[in-house]
């Protein structure tokens, strides 16, 4: 190439650095412009999904509050109307008792009746002697007293049998307003309860929705038609159950397909930033932010398979990229079910979640 010919290039390359520095750098403006909205979008749904879970446990916990209250109300409802039915129990036998007080003094007073008249009328002519005349005056004297006794039993009777009457009203009135109160709290407990079944009832719509995601982007890398051979050079069905836990934390959520909705994956609490690994070598196929999951890596490990780790704090791992076993694939952020920062983590096959139970060794 010729002296004027290169210095002609120069020019040009120089002419042409400003137009693609200017380019580089609106590209860079761009990536830091998706970056921020990205980690925005992360913090946001962390603090829906903190909010979120926080007004369950807060319902579930006046829930709880309520159904003590109602139980303790019901017991003491219960140990009113037990006094209730005994009460009206010994009204019975104090009727029953005045009953038969009243024929006793009805047929005392129709025996003495008779021979009070008569000594009355004869002024006790006809006794022959003072012993007879004693006679009689000491059984009408133990029949009057008898009589006498027999009125103030019925008098007793009667008394106890209106204060039991009496004490039946009070305990009436106590159910009354027990009850009224059993059912205000009642009326409370379902309002909470129509609360929690509307929250969880959108946090299912939200699942529903990042299954409905999760499957969408599931296809699209399956519509790729990637090669079924091993990642990493081998094969994951060839490390069942001893694959490694994806971090070290205690369990909060379990596999669990009866569940409704059924729980797909893994739930484990971990430290503020705690990093998370790869379970198998693998190739990133998603690192983005999917509502209600928060930011979520998805490796692919070959045969079909696929590992999940979700409610990432962060990731700088690129799709496409291969990543080691118990390589970093982001850390730990909030996570609702741990209330607190952790990891949601699943494993697929054929895009179907299947359990890591079976997959993992038997120590975290």
């Amino acid at each position: 190439m010729s002296r004027r010919a290169l210095l002609a290039l120069l020019c040009l390359f120089l002419s042409l650095q400003p137009a693609l520095a200017q380019e580089v750098n609106e590209d860079l403006r761009g990536r830091e412009e998706q970056a921020a909205r990205t980690r925005e979008e992360v913090a946001r749904l962390a603090a829906r999904e903190k909010d979120l879970s926080g007004r369950i446990a807060a319902i579930e916990g006046r829930v709880r509050s309520a159904e003590k209250e109602i139980a303790a109300r019901e017991r003491k409802l219960e140990v009113i109307r037990a006094e209730e039915r005994k009460t009206r129990e010994e009204h019975a036998m104090l009727s029953a008792r005045k009953a038969a007080i009243v024929a006793d003094l009805k047929r005392l007073l129709q025996g003495v009746w008779p021979v009070h008249v008569k000594n009355l009328q004869s002024r006790f002519q006809g006794l022959s002697s003072w012993e007879a005349l004693d006679r009689r005056f000491t059984w009408m004297s133990h029949v009057y007293a008898a009589t006498r006794d027999k009125l103030e039993e019925a008098r007793q009777a009667q008394l106890r049998i209106a204060a039991n009457l009496e004490r039946q009203k009070r305990l009436a009135s106590e159910a009354e307003a027990q009850l009224a109160q059993v059912n205000k709290a009642k009326d409370a407990l379902l309002r909470e309860r129509l609360e929690l079944r509307r929250v969880l009832a959108q946090v299912r719509d939200e699942r529903r929705d990042l299954e409905t995601e999760l499957a969408a982007i599931l296809q699209t890398i399956k519509e790729l038609r990637y090669q079924e051979g091993p990642v990493g050079g081998r094969r994951i069905e060839g490390f069942k159950g001893r694959l490694p836990w994806p971090a070290k934390g205690a369990t909060v959520a379990r596999f669990d397909a009866s569940a409704r909705p059924p729980r797909n994956g893994l739930g484990l609490s971990l430290p503020e930033g705690a990093p998370v690994r790869a379970v198998f070598w693998g190739k990133v196929m998603h690192n983005d932010v999917l509502r209600g999951f928060g930011r979520v890596v998805i490796l692919y490990h070959g045969g079909d398979y696929y590992s999940l780790y979700a409610f990432l704090a962060d990731s700088d791992l690129r799709p496409g990229q291969e990543v080691e076993k118990d390589e970093t694939v982001g850390s730990a952020g909030y996570y609702p079910d741990a209330k607190g920062p952790g990891l949601y983590f699943e494993l697929r096959f054929h895009q179907k979640p299947i359990n890591p139970d079976a997959w993992l060794n038997a120590a975290p």
